[in-house]
């Protein structure tokens, strides 16, 4: 028998957006994301495994479950600027990836001695 979970979480669009299999842009607002997980028969510690990932879309009068894939809405995200995936990578184009190659650079540059 095969154990699985559901994770959902909300995400916000600020600017309205497009993701693959979509047929029209979406409104800019607020999303439930339900990604579906297997555990993973491990020895030594659990494990899931992404087995799907939909987001629910009001059309019609009703909510729809349409497929994405995770990868390109968490891009959609950062372009959008309504929220950080603190697990992602940080643009080197955003505020803070700028900040932090101002930082590298300066710790490159030779210390001197005030006279």
């Amino acid at each position: 028998m095969t154990t699985t979970r559901v994770i959902s979480k909300t995400v916000t669009f600020v600017r309205p957006f497009i993701l693959d299999g979509f047929d029209e842009l979406q409104r800019a607002g607020s999303y439930i994301v339900d990604t579906e997980e297997e555990l993973i028969d491990a020895v030594s510690v659990a494990a899931w495994k992404r087995i799907s990932t939909v987001i629910q879309l009001n059309r019609h009068g009703g909510i729809e479950y349409v497929p994405i894939n995770p990868d390109q809405l968490s891009d959609a995200l950062r372009r959008d600027g309504a929220q950080h995936d603190p697990a992602g990578p940080v643009s080197s184009a955003s505020a803070k990836g700028r900040h932090d190659r101002a930082r590298r650079m300066l710790g490159l540059l030779p210390l001197t001695k005030a006279r």
